[in-house]
């Protein structure tokens, strides 16, 4: 059953800022900012090619964050009436009067100083309101696609933010989103899809699922391949996996300050190929997100990684303070994290998957990692394992499917080595939230480290 309002979003900017107003004046406070989230979505799944659930998630939360001098709390409530709003800031009060003063707080932002948002309002309304007996007869089509035993997921919803405070902030943001993903299992040998999209209109789960069936077709008789350095051509979901854990491990200002990020000591060299260029980008077409970051700052494009160079971090009003530069909207909602990047983008080449493949000699086509773990940070080194569609290339064509490596790998160095970039971007959704995505190419690696192989 879906909570849509008029408006056709969980939570429409006028009911928002209504139940801001009820807590912005609080008495015996120097500031209030009220962050309010509210969503409406859908997710069916699947296994052993036949639905096995469907769950329907109304939600709204709403945080209170209170400052008195250089001290600030938050409290949150699921209620958006007086009652409950004011029993939050309430808690977040007295949460502040107990805190440590904290000589770093820079203040709730300003509008005047540090702008005003533009909405990105990426809201599909059939998505939106896409219901169970439509998400069925996707799965229906996913499932006659695959033509094996399939599972995964069919999700569909809608997002609502705003961002009030005492100071003027007032911006409000919303964004729908499709989600599927498919396995496919025969004999033992695994194939993966997936897509994601702010519409369903742009999210091919037929694809998906085809894509799916024609690797675990091709997947089976697996042989064991040697480890060592390869060449190899990364799929966009495996391209998303290592660039999303790039960003998580070095993108911010915070890790950049604290030494635990390779923008600590190598700002301004090279540490990829020229056609490296990794921004965070909610604006970028392919992406889904808002416009402002949890304090309600405008978000910026912001170059990261730029033609190969490394360039700057994202930050937030605080960590900008610290730098003495441009807030670029990429508060995380908690101080102990930072800023962070929920819209990474790599930009693409011009050659397609197949010119890719055709370009190496004796090398290794990857689908995508799983029980990734870092190793190292300040390094970029990663761990973690091949899984669903592992192929031999030899002759710039494609060969045996191969048994899954572990891999051991310096992720800058994998993109130092990069030889051509796909010409396709694929959006993928993140794994454990709703909020922000990943859009990636394919990519041809001249050297990528398998450390050692498995026995499937």
């Amino acid at each position: 059953m879906s909570i849509l309002s008029k408006s056709g979003l969980p939570l429409d900017h006028d009911d928002a800022k209504k139940a801001a107003e009820r807590v912005l004046d609080h008495p015996g406070t120097d500031g209030v900012e009220i962050v309010v989230a509210a969503s409406s979505s859908g997710l069916t799944r699947y296994a052993n090619s036949q639905i096995i659930q469907n769950t329907v998630r109304n939600e709204v939360r709403a945080s209170v964050r209170v400052v008195i001098g250089d001290r600030s709390a938050s409290s949150a409530t699921t209620q958006l009436d007086e009652e409950h709003l004011l029993m939050a800031a309430g808690r977040a009060l007295e949460a502040a009067k107990a805190s440590l003063p904290d000589p770093e707080f820079p203040g709730l932002p300003v509008p005047g100083e540090v702008g005003v948002p533009e909405p990105v309002m990426r809201v599909d309304d059939a998505t939106a309101s896409a219901s169970p007996a439509d998400r069925a007869e996707a799965v229906s089509r996913i499932l006659s696609a695959a033509s094996g035993n399939a599972a995964g997921i069919y999700e569909t919803g809608v997002h609502s933010f705003g961002v009030f405070s005492s100071t003027g902030v007032d911006t409000f943001d919303a964004f729908s989103r499709c989600n599927t993903t498919c396995l496919v299992d025969l004999d033992g040998a695994t194939g993966w899809g997936e897509a994601s999209s702010h519409t369903t209109t742009e999210v091919d789960e037929v694809a998906a699922a085809t894509s799916a069936r024609i690797k675990a077709e091709r997947g089976r008789g697996a042989i064991d391949l040697d480890p060592g350095t390869y060449e190899v051509v990364l799929e966009p979901s495996a391209v998303a996996n290592l660039i999303d854990y790039l960003a998580y491990m070095g993108f911010g200002a915070k890790q950049m300050l604290e030494g635990e990020s390779f923008l600590s000591t190598r700002r301004g060299e090279k540490v990829a190929a020229d056609s490296i260029t990794i921004t965070d980008d909610v604006y970028h077409p392919v992406s889904v997100g808002i416009g402002f970051d949890f304090e309600g700052v405008p978000k910026q494009r912001v170059p990261v990684i730029e033609a190969g160079i490394a360039s700057q971090p994202v930050t937030d009003l605080r960590h900008a303070r610290k730098l003495g530069s441009a807030v670029t909207g990429h508060f995380s909602g908690s101080n102990e994290f930072g800023p962070f990047p929920f819209n990474v983008v790599m930009e693409p080449g011009d050659a397609s998957l197949d010119e890719l493949i055709a370009g190496v000699d004796d090398g290794v086509l990857v689908t995508r990692f799983h029980y990734i773990n870092i190793l190292d940070r300040p390094a970029t080194l990663l761990t973690g394992m091949t899984r669903d569609g592992t192929f031999r290339i030899s002759k710039g064509e494609l060969a045996e499917p191969v048994h899954n490596f572990r891999f051991a790998q310096n992720v800058l160095e994998a993109l130092a080595s990069v030889k051509a970039a796909g010409s396709d971007l694929v959006a993928i959704a993140p794994d454990y939230s709703s909020f922000g995505s990943t859009v990636a190419p394919a990519l041809r690696v001249g050297a990528f480290h398998f450390a050692s192989k498995t026995s499937h």
